[in-house]
């Protein structure tokens, strides 16, 4: 069993304080568990249930898409192209 324990000191300058938005605060205490029970486990192939809707398409003859059968459907394709021309503003009128 491997066990990782981290605590963090908790006394730092000010300018370490401060934080940007791009980096991430953890609070310093990690704890793992893992055993090689849990390490050597494996789910086995046919456990694996996939809905067929969610599999991409078995052909792949139409140029590579890869996409499921769900997220084809979700796919928004309506652009809205003809009411591009009926909304063109008129200019120094």
């Amino acid at each position: 069993m491997t066990v990782r324990l981290r605590i963090g000191s908790g006394k730092l300058p000010y300018y370490k304080l401060q934080k940007m938005d791009s980096e991430v605060q953890r609070d310093g205490r990690i704890l793992d568990l893992i055993d090689d029970a849990w390490r050597e486990d494996k789910l086995p192939y046919e456990d694996v249930a996939i809905p067929l809707n969610e599999l991409p398409e078995p052909e792949q003859d139409n140029g590579g898409a890869t996409e499921s059968v769900k997220e084809q459907e979700m796919k928004w394709t309506d652009l809205a192209l003809q009411y591009l021309h009926e909304n063109i503003p008129t200019i120094g009128n």
